[in-house]
């Protein structure tokens, strides 16, 4: 298992500001939404009800979220903890919608602060998530955009062979492909334009396994003696 990850002063400085920053935010945004969300709730005829449902709904996005954020931090995130905060945060923005409306820019005032709120957690929530993979020794790398734009198909082939085989370095993976490459270029320079053809079964087998994650470095040597090839060549 990788080491816990190592936090300096300036990172828990940063966190400590990150975190106030988010408790503003939220405060001004359930601050502006308890009064509009009150109003609305007094007109559909709640009662005295109406002056503690929007501080529920507050609350429950709240506690839906941090809840999230701490399974999420033990490995067992729950889903649907997420998805029915973001619900809760979505009725509250139609709710003080609903008070702005017809005014769009009213409508709008409203989403900015549940906006940017949703995208504080969000980012909280990922790195969190990334943290505990890391400690887990579950990480798994992506592949680079740069090579997504360059070489789509090639480079689809080579994220499923990370997906399905558990491959969780990028770099591994890399070098893997480039031993595949080695070995096609291997058989090809000796059977021709037509090496999947006329190459021996032995001397494909290792580029079959080599589809199930099994490494070329263990399996080459006895497929390019089967081909012919001196091995020490690849």
């Amino acid at each position: 298992m990788a080491a816990p990850l190592q936090l300096t002063r300036m990172h828990r400085v940063l966190i400590g500001v990150v975190v106030a920053g988010a408790v503003i935010i939220a405060g001004i945004g359930f601050a502006g939404s308890y009064a509009a969300v009150r109003e609305l709730a007094i007109k559909k005829g709640f009662g005295d009800f109406s002056y503690v449902f929007p501080i529920g709904i507050d609350a429950g996005i709240c506690v839906l979220l941090a809840l999230d954020l701490l399974l999420t931090w033990i490995r067992i995130p729950f889903p649907l903890l997420r998805q029915t905060a973001w619900v809760l945060t979505a009725a509250t923005i139609a709710f003080n919608g609903a008070a702005a409306w017809p005014d769009p820019l009213g409508v709008g005032m409203h989403a900015v602060i549940p906006v940017l709120f949703v995208v504080a957690v969000e980012a909280a929530r990922h790195a969190v998530g990334r943290i505990a993979d890391i400690t887990a020794d579950k990480h798994m790398e992506g592949v680079r955009l740069t090579r997504w734009l360059l070489s789509p198909l090639p480079t689809f082939l080579l994220w499923r062979r990370m997906k399905l085989w558990e491959l969780r370095s990028y770099e591994q993976v890399i070098k893997l492909e480039q031993e595949r490459l080695v070995y096609q270029a291997r058989l090809r320079s000796r059977f021709g334009r037509a090496w999947r053809r006329k190459a021996p079964v032995e001397s494909l087998m290792p580029l079959r396994l080599a589809r199930y994650g099994v490494p070329l470095a263990e399996t080459a040597p006895a497929g390019l003696a089967a081909a012919g090839i001196e091995p020490a060549l690849l």
